[in-house]
């Protein structure tokens, strides 16, 4: 939900808005917050918007959330102008590791509207004195293997999807059939848009065929489908209103894909290209000058002075540890309970610098244990039937600095400066974009 609300509501340090002002004032109707290159953003749907803001945030303002949606905006109407962008955020994942951009999309809509309507839709499902979503059904299930099994059984070695002859079964297969009030339309659910809503990882227990899965996924369909039909049925909002809000939940989506493409949102666990190249331009010159100044990101551990305790079990170990923490000293620990030979010299392993910790676990670990306090246990890294466990105790750090011409210093100062440049470029786009719109802002719903 906090990475939902921050893509929706960014008010973020490439903010041109914040850098311009709001450039012009109404009059505008009072159903109307803003008009951006003539679409208007609708005084309801900056509601919404503000309400699940509030959520998360009881002190967001209206005025933030309105900036944040408007520079949403400018994002994407850029991003409609550069070829390619907006074909990104429109592609069909199908058959890729996430979910499809239809899925994701209706992800986003069902947790802004569970957000902003939370006391609402409880109180909507309460009246309708329904406690498993399942109960909406109006026919059971049928979730037999036999029926699943030619829609969902791959082909083998062949596929890791369903064949574009299943997919057209499957979207004949009515899976669920539900209705959410007395006397309203029924609704279906088919198997096709059931699995083309799962990302790879579900879909793979669909065609594993497992039963309590697809029932679960039905159930939380059934959720989502609900909250859809009150917010269009029961919330009062308007048509316009609700498809301004699709719009931008899509500018926001937007606004993700073009900041990952020009390097600017970072997944630790995942490479960003833009980013990568970006580094590869920085110079020694401009890695050294990054190193003067912020030469505290790059301190390091030289050496330490440890002890070590050695026991014969996990209990014991564990036991020790305890009553360390409670108060025993370190070095009469080691006295009663150690088994190592150097137990009767306190356990001392000596300074411990980066050659001697090479090829020595214990040593290695003792580098990284924080000063003055005791560790947890570890097992000896051994497969045979006299493993040990090991405690340790560090007296002294001796801090210094990553060399300036080590690869470490190179690699994460050249990140850091690359992240700068990029974001300064891409912060003079914007406020170009910005500049050449047209923006009008209704001050009386802030």
């Amino acid at each position: 939900m906090k990475r939902l609300i921050s893509i929706l509501f960014a008010a973020s340090v490439l903010s041109a808005l914040a850098l311009l002002g709001w450039r012009q004032w109404g009059p505008l109707p009072d159903s109307v917050a803003a008009r951006v290159n003539g679409e208007v953003i609708p005084a309801e749907t900056l509601n919404i918007f503000v309400a699940a803001s509030r959520r998360a945030n009881p002190q967001a303002s209206r005025e933030a959330v309105l900036k944040g949606l408007i520079e949403n905006r400018l994002l994407a109407d850029m991003a409609q102008s550069e070829h390619g962008h907006e074909d990104h955020a429109r592609e069909d994942n199908e058959g890729r590791v996430g979910y499809s951009a239809q899925s994701l999309h209706e992800q986003h809509r069902f947790r802004l509207l569970r957000t902003a309507y939370a006391n609402e839709i409880q109180a909507a499902v309460r009246e309708s004195g329904v406690s498993d979503s399942l109960a909406w059904l109006t026919a059971p299930l049928d979730l037999s293997a036999e029926t699943l099994q030619p829609m969902l059984a791959l082909q083998q070695n062949l596929y890791t999807t369903m064949t574009e002859a299943q997919q057209a079964q499957a979207a004949a297969h009515v899976i669920a059939r539900y209705r959410f009030a007395d006397g309203a339309p029924e609704q279906t659910l088919s198997l096709w848009d059931l699995y083309r809503r799962q990302n790879i990882q579900l879909k793979v227990q669909m065609h594993n065929l497992n039963r309590e899965f697809i029932r679960e996924a039905i159930k939380q369909q059934l959720n989502m489908e609900f909250v859809f039909h009150w917010f269009e049925h029961e919330s009062g909002v308007a048509p316009a209103s609700m498809a301004a809000m699709d719009r931008c939940i899509q500018d926001a989506r937007q606004r993700e894909v073009m900041l990952h493409e020009y390097g600017l949102m970072h997944d630790i666990h995942d490479d960003n290209p833009a980013l990568r190249a970006q580094a590869e331009t920085v110079t020694a010159q401009q890695v050294g000058e990054y190193y003067q100044q912020h030469r505290d990101e790059f301190v390091r551990v030289e050496k330490v002075r440890a002890r070590h305790l050695r026991v014969n079990s996990q209990q014991e170990a564990d036991r020790v540890v305890a009553e360390i923490k409670q108060g025993l000293s370190f070095e009469e620990a080691v006295s009663r309970y150690s088994v190592a030979d150097d137990a009767q010299q306190g356990g001392d392993l000596g300074w411990v610098d980066r050659d001697s910790r090479s090829g020595d676990w214990i040593r290695a670990l003792a580098f990284v244990q924080p000063q003055g306090r005791v560790s947890a246990s570890f097992r000896s890294p051994t497969d045979s039937n006299d493993a040990y466990w090991e405690i340790l105790w560090v007296d002294e750090k001796i801090t210094g600095f990553q060399p300036v011409d080590s690869e470490s210093v190179r690699y994460r100062a050249a990140m850091a400066i690359a992240k700068v440049q990029l974001q300064e470029a891409f912060k003079a786009r914007l406020a170009a974009a910005s500049d050449a719109a047209s923006l009008r802002v209704n001050p009386e719903v802030l």
